[in-house]
């Protein structure tokens, strides 16, 4: 085990649990009487085997095997847990940066507003950072997407990273909780994946007010997963290889904006493990360890 001291957290693959105690971390100063751990989590984008990049374009993917030259390439995350070797659920505390990390939610964001990527910004976030309970930590399992509570309100007055228009829809839609935008060969003008909640009600009596949306769209990720070892890796080209990601279906956005109603969204949501169109949830694939 690494003695890095950005990386104290005690893990281990499932069947090989052999690791001795570590010393705990500084919490920053918040005693809670319990020794904290800190532990940045690694993500890293990559399209099949080479790493994502605003600016360079990849061949091969989707069902046509067009080439995709990435727009933009963002995502929410909350409610991260890591799941210790006798099985208990720990919250992941969240540092609370007040730019991508604030109130238990995180914006991951890969794209550096260079090339095609014209939508986004220079900054970019790329690990969370934060503490959790010492123990040996085997799992870690997260959300993607942005808790109802905090999903209905205006971007242009929340607290970052929820202030970010461009991950904003609408008062009723919400965020987008995931925007994964480009041009392939067959669509110059655009191929763009936004991951939100949809059929969304506003109540009776005050049109600010969501009561409930019919599709939430959050998507649950588990993975086995050593903070000292591994990196969470999404995949762009998984995310799309039984897409036509040359066509649209005629009068349809264009890509996939969560619609239920739209068959190209059907592939992708499959891959989230997300249900569409009477198809039950499955088994998320897009996020892996390496």
């Amino acid at each position: 085990m690494k003695t890095n001291t950005s990386v104290v957290l005690a893990a281990a693959v499932l069947s090989l649990c052999a690791c001795g105690p570590i010393s705990p971390a500084s919490d920053g100063g918040v005693d809670s009487g319990v020794a904290l751990l800190t532990a940045p989590i690694r993500f890293v984008a990559r399209v099949g085997t080479e790493t994502f990049a605003c600016g360079s374009s990849y061949a091969g993917i989707g069902t046509s095997n067009t080439t995709w030259q990435p727009k933009d390439l963002r995502f929410y995350v909350s409610n991260i847990r890591l799941v210790s070797h006798d099985g208990d659920v720990v919250p992941f505390g969240l540092t609370n940066d007040k730019a991508f990390q604030n109130d238990g939610v995180a914006m991951l964001d890969f794209e550096d507003a260079t090339g095609s990527c014209s939508n986004g910004t220079a900054a970019t976030h790329t690990e969370l950072t934060g503490s959790v309970p010492e123990n040996h930590y085997h799992f870690i399992r997260f959300t993607v997407g942005v808790p109802f509570d905090k999903n209905h309100q205006d971007a242009t007055t929340a607290d970052a990273p929820l202030n970010n228009t461009g991950m904003w829809w609408n008062w009723n839609g919400g965020y987008k909780f995931v925007r994964i935008d480009g041009k392939t060969t067959g669509l110059p003008g655009g191929h763009n994946l936004h991951l939100g909640s949809t059929g969304c009600m506003a109540s009776a009596t005050n049109p600010n007010v969501i009561t409930g949306c019919t599709n939430e769209n959050h998507f649950e990720v588990e993975l086995a997963f050593d903070p000292d070892e591994n990196l969470i890796v999404i995949d762009v080209k998984k995310l799309f290889d039984t897409s036509n990601l040359d066509a649209n279906t005629a009068n349809t956005a264009s890509g996939c904006m969560s619609e239920s109603t739209d068959p190209d969204c059907a592939p992708i949501f499959t891959k989230m493990g997300l249900p569409f169109g009477g198809a039950d949830a499955g088994t998320q694939t897009v996020f892996t360890v390496e």
